[in-house]
C-alpha cells in the first residue's frame, strides 16, 4: 500500500472516530452486508473472546476508540493503547477516564510501521481490524513486530473481517472500498478479507501456532503464539 493511500486511510479514520463504533453497536458504517444484526451479534461474540484472552501486560494495536477496552481492562495489570489517529485516541481517553484506569494505561500515537516497540514488553497483544488494511508484505511485518514485542510464550489475538459466502454477495475479497460517513462524506480505502484457507497458511509463513476461536459471516478471531526460535 503506497504512502498516499495510507494517508487517506488515516484521514478517513480521523473523520470517522466519533461514529466508528456504530459498526459494532448498530451494524452501520461499513460497505458490506446489509443485515445489521450480523455485525451486532458477532461483535458480542468477539467481546467474550477478548475477555477470556486478556491478561497481564497488554498492548492494543490499532486500538481505534478502544472499543474492546471495557472487556479486558479488569484482567490486565497494564494496558498500552496504540493508534495512528489522534481523534481515535481522543475517544480512547474518554473510556480510560470513565473506567478509572488512568494509572494502568499508556496511550501512544504513532505509525505502526515506523514505531520502535519495546522488546519483550507485553504478555499479550490485541490486533483489532488492522490486518484487513495490510498488503501481504505488511502482514509479514506485523507478525515480525508482534514476535519482538511479546514476551516468550506471549500470545496475540487477531480480530478482523471474514471472507464468507455472505460477504461475497456484497464485496470483492480485495478491493478499493468506498466508505461514507453519516454526513455523506465519501472515502476510498484499501480492504482485504481473510478466509480460513488464508489463516491456515499463517503457521508456515510466520512460525506461529494458532487457534481459530471464531469464524462467521462478518468477523473472525484467531489467537496464537510464536514457535520457539521460529522453528
Amino acid at each position: 500500500m503506497d504512502s498516499d493511500l495510507r494517508q487517506r486511510m488515516l484521514h478517513y479514520y480521523d473523520e470517522r472516530a466519533s461514529e466508528y463504533e456504530e459498526a459494532f453497536t448498530s451494524g452501520t458504517g461499513t460497505s458490506s452486508m446489509t443485515n445489521s444484526a450480523i455485525f451486532k451479534t458477532e461483535a458480542i461474540a468477539l467481546a467474550d473472546i477478548v475477555r477470556r484472552f486478556a491478561k497481564g501486560s497488554l498492548i492494543d494495536l490499532a486500538c481505534g476508540t478502544a472499543y474492546w477496552l471495557p472487556n479486558y481492562a479488569g484482567q490486565c495489570s497494564s494496558i498500552t493503547l496504540f493508534d495512528q489517529s489522534e481523534k481515535m485516541l481522543e475517544e480512547s481517553r474518554k473510556k480510560v477516564r470513565a473506567l478509572e484506569i488512568v494509572d494502568r494505561c499508556s496511550i501512544i500515537q504513532g505509525d505502526f510501521f515506523d514505531y520502535s516497540f519495546a522488546f519483550n514488553a507485553y504478555d499479550c497483544a490485541l490486533v483489532g481490524f488492522l490486518l484487513t488494511h495490510l498488503t501481504e508484505s505488511q502482514e509479514g511485518e506485523l507478525f515480525d513486530k508482534l514476535r519482538t514485542m511479546l514476551v516468550p510464550n506471549g500470545r496475540f489475538l487477531i480480530l478482523d473481517s471474514a471472507w464468507s459466502p455472505e460477504r461475497e454477495k456484497f464485496n470483492a475479497k480485495v478491493e478499493r472500498q468506498a466508505r461514507r460517513l453519516n454526513d455523506g462524506t465519501h472515502f476510498d480505502i484499501y480492504k482485504k478479507y481473510c478466509d480460513q484457507d488464508d489463516i491456515s497458511f499463517w503457521p508456515q509463513k510466520y512460525q506461529v501456532t494458532i487457534r481459530i476461536e471464531y469464524f462467521q459471516s462478518a468477523f473472525f478471531a484467531v489467537s496464537g503464539s510464536f514457535t520457539p526460535n521460529g522453528s
